[in-house]
């Protein structure tokens, strides 16, 4: 008994050693290695989604978290150690609050807090249904006709969303206006969805296919009735050099009424209309030429459009060049002095046109004596004549200073004379204006009346 008791009391002081030493040994860790708090970013990331679900509202995209530990662990910690996620696999449809658990991959990091804890969203299925698109016609076709098996293509609408927004739409609805039509409708149109209680239902957020129907109205005639197109019948010829550029009528068709056999190969035109003579577009009230035993549904004055307008050619006429604002004791040689106008227009206005309506003028304004290239400027005082080009383009002109006639000089007739004289005998040209050669010897009257000057 005594043996046990020594080795009970043995045992129980080796525990004493060892949780002293335990002790001992965290204080001088803690010490060396102290413990620290840190905040960080965490992203969420949302897992277990169903495949025909969406989630009505963004859960949070990170939650923040606090933490602790050794400042060895610390410094090695980045967001990558840590994991926020938003398990749907058993949140149900509908509103919920999903917790948010946040892991740590460090067992030396100890987590705090996490803000926020949840997050409320709502999952909702997503669905689809055949939605049934109905036809409303309103209005009047034109008189005589009928509207027939109106239909849309294709009659349903498939709609796909989230099941408690599908559940409230009951139909969708097209509406088109027939007002005084003719001809059978076809056009695509985009449905609008009405719910359960008949209020407009917006889609918005919804998947159409296909977003748009095709709406088919058949127009047809009734039996003795008959959608004629009006021809124009004309006579004569416009004036010569003009020509018929178009003819119109309107309202381009009418509606008759009358036997159906009369109807089947009725052609229906206007009264005769002379055009003789014509030189500009005409516009008149005509009556139509019809059949006995046809008349109109709904009587309307037929205006018709006669379109005329000239015959344009092109015409070429040789005329003179004139200058304008030569300097003041200059003079101009032109060359060529006459230039050929090619011209286009009506033919009556080119046949009208008289000398003075086309000039062809160089402006040498600011121009010194030398040689000069100028293009000439065609002036045309007709309307509707169009200057097309001119042969040559270019004229040269020849700029020099005006001769001065000798006797301006104020000399003696004297010594002119003599002047001109011994011009002559030196078979100098008279309107030479020196200087006389060196060698050649002057008549003396000369030399005294310009030692007088």
């Amino acid at each position: 008994m005594r043996t046990i008791r020594t080795i009970f009391s043995g045992f129980t002081s080796i525990i004493l050693a060892l949780i002293l030493a335990l002790i001992i040994w965290a204080i001088a860790v803690r010490v060396n290695d102290p413990i620290e708090g840190r905040t960080l970013e965490v992203a969420v990331e949302v897992v277990g989604k169903p495949a025909d679900a969406t989630i009505v509202g963004l859960p949070p995209e990170s939650v923040l978290i606090t933490f602790q530990g050794p400042i060895s662990a610390l410094e090695q910690v980045s967001p990558g150690d840590f994991s926020a996620i938003i398990d749907l696999t058993s949140v149900p449809y509908g509103d919920s609050v999903a917790p948010i658990r946040v892991a740590v991959g460090d067992e030396l990091i100890e987590l705090l807090s996490v803000f926020p804890e949840s997050a409320q969203l709502k999952l909702e299925q997503i669905v689809t249904r055949d939605i049934l698109v109905l036809l409303q016609i309103r209005g009047e076709v034109a008189r005589g006709h009928r509207v027939g098996e109106a239909r849309v293509e294709p009659e349903t609408v498939q709609v796909t969303g989230p099941a408690d927004r599908i559940e409230k739409l009951a139909e969708g609805r097209v509406i088109v206006f027939v007002d005084n039509q003719r001809e059978d409708l076809s056009e695509l149109r985009r449905p609008t969805f009405y719910d359960n209680q008949g209020d407009v239902a917006s889609v918005v957020g919804l998947t159409l296919n296909p977003s748009e129907v095709e709406v088919i109205v058949p127009v047809q005639e009734l039996t003795g009735f008959a959608e004629k197109p009006v021809t124009v019948n004309w006579i004569g010829e416009p004036a010569t050099g003009f020509r018929l550029l178009d003819v119109k009528v309107e309202p381009s068709s009418v509606q008759v009424i009358g036997a159906p056999g009369i109807l089947e190969g009725l052609r229906v035109q206007t009264e005769p209309i002379d055009i003789t003579g014509l030189t500009e577009t005409t516009v008149q009230q005509v009556a139509l030429d019809l059949p006995e035993g046809v008349g109109l549904v709904e009587i309307q004055p037929q205006i018709v459009t006669i379109e005329i307008e000239p015959i344009l050619t092109s015409s070429v006429v040789q005329k003179p060049v004139e200058i304008r604002a030569l300097g003041e004791n200059l003079q101009a040689t032109l060359d060529p002095d006459e230039v050929r106008v090619f011209l286009f227009g009506p033919i009556p206005t080119l046949d009208s046109l008289s000398d003075d309506d086309v000039r062809v003028t160089v402006d040498l304004l600011n121009l010194i004596t030398g040689t000069h290239v100028v293009e000439p400027f065609v002036s045309v005082s007709a309307d509707g004549v169009e200057v097309r080009s001119t042969q040559p383009a270019q004229i040269t002109i020849i700029i020099s200073d005006t001769l001065t006639d000798t006797n301006d000089l104020g000399l003696p007739e004297t010594v002119l004379g003599d002047t001109l004289l011994f011009q002559k005998q030196l078979a100098l040209p008279l309107d030479f204006d020196g200087p006389f050669p060196v060698a050649m010897v002057s008549p003396p009257s000369v030399h005294s009346s310009r030692k007088g000057f």
